[in-house]
């Protein structure tokens, strides 16, 4: 007798068939779905798609062990075109990589950093791949290092080429230069300009303090990157701002310094993500480099979980980006790593000693300060971890897909785009959180689901 996630697998996979062509229907019977409204899931209820649109949820059956459906997730950063491996992506690699967002649930991704993917959607097309709805902000705009020399004239020159193809998002490079600070005036008259031409400005900081302080100061209302410690919020607290704090970035960097670490979380990253364990986990190497620069390279994750931890304020409008595409950060495998880094840095800690060796602080100990979390599995008071879960989704689903302008609006609702994954167990309360999917629906098409092995489980 077949295993019955193997033959519900095989019965969800006929309601799709052929998953390339036309949109199928689909009844999808006594689960329990994401309910926007209440931050939670509903009662158990029975779901109908036709044409790729939901058309009907209504009251079902009880039964012990249902699915769990979440709204499609929206990723606000991503590059397509680099590999996660410091190189660029092939387009053999493509459709894998693509599929590496379909394995974590997202239905919507940006890509910030790429040309235009004008030629990318029509591969897709033509291809018949499957992939997330892809949207592209305006190319990047940069401002430029300050004149050096005594008295010298703030210098930027700052502007921008629309291209109607892409969404309103401006993203505005500010790379600070030996702590330097940038022409206010000018960056304010840029920020106006573009917002009365109909575009929304959105600072990149590359976790500098005054490009921090400046955005801040300036009054962007998007900001991404991680906020150094000491950063001045006097602003932050007087106004609202949206902010994409990309911790995973630094993160990656530290876990170079640490291989035994490195090796732990390689592990997990496996287990929950089944395209990053079979493709991904043994291309990145960790030997030293010695003679790489850049700030991200010099700088530690330490200066900036403290800031996440504390700052309610500035954490009360998150957007999520995971930034795949940058070293370590493989499609789907990057938004685990950041979901879980927020976790654990909210997450209420169990009190326990720290071991210590030769009087000196374990990795996780100098990380945190007096307890030491793992990401390997939950070390937090279990009742903080449902809100905190709760708030998490919320910002993959409603935050983040209304600033990414996604059809579904991030939620599971009548006359909506059917986008949502499918989860064997109850996402707030798995020690694993939101993550593994089972298998993920994109416009009433099944995208994407592990696949069984003959036991009928998944690798």
């Amino acid at each position: 007798m077949k295993n019955r996630r193997l033959l519900f697998l095989s019965l969800f996979i006929s309601a799709f068939a052929p998953t390339n062509l036309l949109p199928q229907n689909l009844k999808m019977k006594s689960v329990r779905i994401w309910e926007s409204e209440k931050a939670n899931f509903g009662r158990i209820v029975d779901l109908e798609v036709v044409q790729s649109k939901i058309i009907s949820i209504k009251e079902g059956t009880p039964v012990v062990h249902p699915k769990y459906l979440l709204p499609g997730f929206c990723d606000a950063s991503v590059t397509l075109g680099s590999n996660a491996r410091g190189g660029k992506t092939g387009r053999e690699e493509i459709s894998t990589y693509l599929s590496g967002f379909l394995a974590a649930g997202f239905s919507h991704i940006e890509s910030v950093g790429d040309p235009n993917l004008t030629n990318l959607q029509n591969e897709i097309i033509k291809s018949k791949w499957f992939s997330p709805l892809l949207t592209q902000s305006q190319k990047p705009a940069l401002y430029s290092e300050l004149a050096s020399g005594k008295e010298a004239l703030y210098s930027s020159g700052l502007s921008f080429a629309s291209d109607s193809k892409r969404n309103r998002h401006l993203p505005i490079f500010l790379k600070e230069v030996e702590n330097r600070g940038f022409s206010q005036t000018e960056l304010y008259a840029k920020q106006r300009e573009a917002e009365e031409k109909g575009y929304l400005p959105v600072a990149y900081t590359f976790s500098d303090k005054t490009s921090w302080e400046d955005a801040l100061d300036t009054g962007f209302p998007v900001i991404f990157h991680p906020m150094p410690e000491g950063t001045n919020l006097y602003r932050a607290q007087k106004r609202d701002f949206r902010w994409a704090p990309l911790l995973s970035i630094l993160y990656l960097q530290d876990l170079k310094r640490n291989p035994e670490l490195w090796k732990e979380e390689i592990q997990v990253w496996s287990r929950l993500h089944p395209v990053f364990g079979s493709l991904w986990k043994d291309l990145l190497s960790i030997e030293p480099e010695g003679e790489e620069e850049g700030t991200e390279e010099n700088q530690s994750f330490t200066q900036y979980q403290s800031t996440f931890q504390t700052e309610a304020e500035a954490r009360k409008n998150l957007l999520f980006a995971s930034g795949a595409g940058y070293w370590g950060l493989f499609p789907g495998q990057a938004a685990i790593v950041e979901v879980r880094l927020w976790e654990s840095l909210l997450a209420k800690p169990v009190v326990r000693k720290v071991e210590s060796t030769k009087n000196k602080p374990g990795f996780w100990a100098s990380l945190f300060g007096s307890f030491s979390p793992s990401l390997l599995s939950t070390n937090a008071d279990p009742e903080s971890l449902p809100q905190i879960r709760r708030e998490i989704i919320q910002t993959l689903t409603l935050r983040t897909c209304s600033f990414i302008g996604a059809d579904h609006e991030g939620k599971i609702r009548v006359g909506g785009p059917a986008h949502f994954s499918v989860h064997d167990e109850n996402p707030l309360k798995r020690a694993s959180g939101i993550f593994p999917i089972e298998s993920m629906v994109l416009g009433g098409k099944l995208v994407y689901t592990p696949k069984p092995t003959k036991e009928g489980t998944a690798k």
